[in-house]
């Protein structure tokens, strides 16, 4: 019985062959190659000092620590990240460019927080804007005494900022420099909130501005009810401009002036000019109030 014969390979064969042979091991070359890359990478990226930050530099902080900023850091830049966490608060690669809005809630007198890196210097630098005071909104509580009649207020005072936005507390502001609002409306506002609702700060700020434009010397501002959104401005007659503005030794002694009524429902940009007409005419001091809670009208007795 005769056996099949053999058939030769072909050329392309024999080439698809090697060509295949070569691939695989140039695939297995470029592999280990990618391995050692890798592990290189990852070597200098965790361990070599390459980015390792030589120093943290915090700027523009004055009530708040570098400590309670450099906690804020940790707290933001490790969250929730296991290579981070692995790296480390020390590798430059993990810093971001701010902080997320929401770790800044545990720090309400912070308002921003911005970072910088450089990386030649392997230097990071920290800015930090530090809300600043504009005011104190006090909360007014009745004190009852033993026979259930008023015996006084009970004073709780917040500092504010030019938004309106209220972040620490602060003692009693009798003799301040400060625009300060008692308030015997609300019982809610404090830390993290604001003094009053959205709609009616700007219009009250632009109150504040009417009150140290036209110079006023201030007895107290008053938020009686915030149904009715207004402010009342008791006043002192007669004061020198070097006089304190508010309820002083000196200044509770003083003649007083007439009430100012607000409406916290449109802006006050003209009562200035009303005012100091009013001076002008030499009849201002011996008003018993201007009453500015209608729009485009003034009121005055």
């Amino acid at each position: 019985m005769k056996t099949p014969k053999e058939i030769p390979a072909s050329w392309s064969d024999v080439h698809s062959r090697k060509r295949r042979k070569y691939h695989r091991i140039f695939f297995a070359i470029s592999l280990v190659a990618a391995y050692f890359i890798f592990v290189l990478a990852a070597w200098t990226v965790v361990y070599s000092p390459l980015f390792k930050i030589k120093s943290i530099d915090i700027i523009g902080n004055k009530n708040v620590s570098n400590d309670d900023i450099m906690t804020l850091a940790r707290a933001d830049i490790l969250h929730g990240s296991f290579i981070k966490q692995l790296l480390g608060t020390r590798n430059i690669l993990i810093w971001p460019s701010d902080f997320s809005s929401n770790i800044l809630e545990y720090y309400p007198e912070i308002r921003s927080i911005s970072i910088s890196k450089n990386y030649i210097d392997r230097k990071i630098i920290i800015s930090v804007e530090e809300r600043q005071p504009f005011g104190a909104w006090c909360l007014k509580k009745a004190i009852q005494n033993p026979d259930n009649f008023q015996a006084g207020y009970d004073s709780n005072c917040f500092w504010f900022d030019d938004k309106g936005f209220i972040f620490e507390r602060t003692s009693s502001m009798e003799g301040s420099l400060f625009t300060v609002v008692d308030d015997y409306s609300q019982k809610t506002p404090g830390i993290r909130s604001k003094i009053l609702p959205d709609g009616l700060i700007e219009n009250a700020f632009s109150v504040f501005r009417a009150i140290n434009a036209s110079g006023l010397r201030v007895k107290e501002i008053r938020l009686n009810d915030i149904a009715l959104e207004e402010l009342e401005v008791d006043t002192y007659d007669g004061l020198s401009a070097d006089m304190p503005v508010r309820g002083t030794q000196a200044g509770s002694s003083a003649q007083a002036g007439p009430t100012i009524y607000f409406s916290l429902r449109f802006p006050a940009d003209n009562v200035p000019d009303i005012i100091n007409s009013l001076k002008q005419k030499s009849i201002f001091n011996g008003l018993q109030y201007v009453d500015f809670r209608v729009e485009n009208r003034v009121y005055y007795k």
